[in-house]
């Protein structure tokens, strides 16, 4: 890209301030002042640079937004799984079809959620996989919870970390000596209110 050069000239007058109201200004100067103006261009940044700063920019702007959905997938993953640490909640999904549907629906939800979010950033990438993770194991603990049977307790649905024992080992859930008690008084006694009667 080539240069270009302004020329300007500028002619300043000064008066002096009378108060005849004939008087003419006392001094005009006779020489004119030249001022080159050059292109910007030559001094600063080139074109590839330019453009490298705009794409640097908004591929910065990309990678937050990413970001954002990738949290926002993960804040909604981690409501769900205090929704399945609720006795509560356990007891809707393994009692009533639409309840089961609609938790394993959100799980999904989620799912494609981070499914929509390209991975060509490494950072994005590493973020996505690990709630994608997180959110699979969810729809397994959900299913372990629906399939579980219910416990030896008289109907009442066992509890998330008697499920979650039954799935990953006695070692990683532990019931308390109490309940492990009670729930063997309920197994020899044969029935639910024991006897007491």
């Amino acid at each position: 890209m080539g240069s270009y050069h302004y020329t300007s000239t500028s002619q300043f007058v000064f008066a002096a301030v009378d108060s005849n109201s004939n008087s003419k200004p006392a001094h005009r100067p006779n020489t004119t002042v030249q001022i080159p103006i050059t292109s910007p261009s030559e001094e600063g940044p080139t074109d590839a640079a330019a453009a490298a700063k705009i794409q640097a920019a908004f591929r910065g702007h990309l990678v937050r937004r990413h970001v954002a959905t990738v949290r926002a997938a993960d804040a909604e993953a981690t409501r769900l799984e205090r929704l399945l640490r609720r006795q509560e909640t356990v007891d809707a999904v393994r009692g009533d079809e639409r309840e089961r549907a609609r938790f394993s629906e959100a799980l999904m939800a989620v799912l494609l959620r981070l499914d929509a979010v390209p991975g060509r950033y490494s950072a994005v990438r590493d973020a996505r996989r690990a709630v994608s993770r997180r959110v699979v194991g969810l729809q397994e603990v959900f299913d372990a919870v629906v399939a579980a049977p219910e416990a030896q307790t008289c109907g009442v649905p066992a509890s998330l970390e008697q499920v979650l024992e039954g799935i990953w080992g006695a070692g990683e859930a532990t019931i308390p000596a109490s309940a492990s008690a009670v729930e063997e008084e309920v197994r020899r006694s044969g029935s639910c209110w024991g006897r007491t009667m």
